[in-house]
């Protein structure tokens, strides 16, 4: 653990150094693949919590009920 603290405290140390311009140019790709992981499983979560949301308030719990119409 002191090998990746030490090896992060350098990290950050050289990115601290650069002017402000090339810090966003390094840290800007980073940040958007992180949010962007972030997003797609937050989206997939929220996909799946509606689909079972719908099946579980479905009488019967089958998606190919009909509720109303002709018999």
């Amino acid at each position: 653990m002191d090998g990746f603290l030490s090896w992060w405290d350098g990290v950050e140390l050289w990115l601290s150094g650069l002017p402000f311009v090339a810090q966003t140019a390094v840290v800007m790709p980073v940040v958007l693949a992180l949010a962007y992981g972030i997003a797609v499983l937050l989206d997939g979560a929220l996909g799946n919590g509606i689909r079972l949301r719908d099946r579980l308030r479905r009488p019967g719990g089958d998606a190919g009920t009909d509720d109303g119409g002709d018999r």
